[in-house]
């Protein structure tokens, strides 16, 4: 079944960070059919950027389910461009190089006359050992507060249940604030059906910063480092760290989250921690001097 989320609040400059799971022909068309069809409809282009699949069959994958496809190639309002342009599969993976990708592609859109630019992003590569694709969830949760709070952009991630592991796809699902329908068109405010990770990371929708959920030890150390990465290179003189979900962190997870707080402070930023569990406040205050930096919400 396609994913379906909540929506949020917090306003972007365009549409938001959308993603969906799908499996089989049919879950890609309901997921992806209906979010080309509006934007085009609305004066935006469209990038589509396919996993494996050359341009050529996207559209026509595209025009069988009902999509204008090659009018809307031929006028400029639909690019396809193979993924490996824009995640090189010969260089590392880099969410900071991704950012600027999206900021020219979104320029690039508004100076051919376009309202704006919404974008179909294939992201099943990142099952494959691309190099540097364990920055993947980093690069989720950085999208929202850096570039869709400011560009007119909208992105929607796919993420192929054939390829891409449930594990991986439900914690990349989870990083996502906002989700489509199962129709492709409405949000629908009904959480997403995935089973839920050891430990999962979801941005917050109403101030900079990320929420945690479960446990927080050797089997998900790769996580929470991502989740960290992500954090501190978050917009904003404060940052929020929401930790009403987790249950357990492990000594090596405490000495992770002090590590980020050094960071930021060292940056002239607060990391404040919300609702800190037991594990947490004890190793805090056991060790006063090695966790100063951590400021734990009453």
């Amino acid at each position: 079944m396609a994913s379906v989320g909540f929506t949020t609040d917090r306003p972007t400059g365009g549409d938001g960070h959308l993603c969906c799971a799908y499996a089989g022909e049919d879950e890609w068309a309901r997921s992806t059919v209906g979010f080309v069809q509006d934007a085009l409809a609305a004066g935006r282009q469209v990038l589509y950027l396919p996993d494996t699949a050359a341009p050529e069959a996207v559209l026509e994958r595209l025009c069988r389910a009902g999509v204008d496809a090659r009018a809307a190639a031929d006028a400029g309002r639909l690019v396809v461009r193979r993924a490996d342009r824009s995640h090189p599969r010969d260089l590392p993976f880099d969410p900071d190089r991704m950012v600027e990708l999206w900021e020219r592609a979104c320029a690039a859109a508004l100076a051919a006359g376009h309202a704006g630019l919404s974008a179909v992003d294939e992201m099943s590569w990142c099952a494959r050992g691309t190099p540097g694709a364990e920055r993947v969830l980093e690069y989720e949760l950085r999208l929202d507060f850096e570039v869709f709070a400011r560009l007119p952009l909208t992105v929607l991630c796919l993420y192929d249940r054939a390829v891409v592991p449930e594990d991986t796809t439900a914690l990349l699902i989870g990083a996502h604030v906002r989700r489509p329908a199962p129709d492709g068109r409405a949000l629908d405010a009904v959480p997403a059906a995935d089973a839920e990770p050891p430990l999962a990371v979801t941005p917050l929708g109403d101030r900079v910063g990320l929420c945690l959920r479960g446990g927080a030890d050797a089997d998900t150390r790769a996580v929470l480092e991502g989740a960290l990465a992500a954090l501190v290179r978050l917009p904003g003189p404060v940052l929020h760290l929401d930790l009403s979900g987790a249950d357990f962190l492990d000594t090596a997870a405490v000495a992770a989250l002090a590590a980020t707080a050094r960071s930021a402070r060292g940056r002239g930023r607060r990391l404040v921690v919300h609702h800190s569990p037991h594990s947490l406040r004890r190793v805090a205050e056991m060790f006063p001097a090695e966790c100063d930096a951590l400021e734990l919400a009453p």
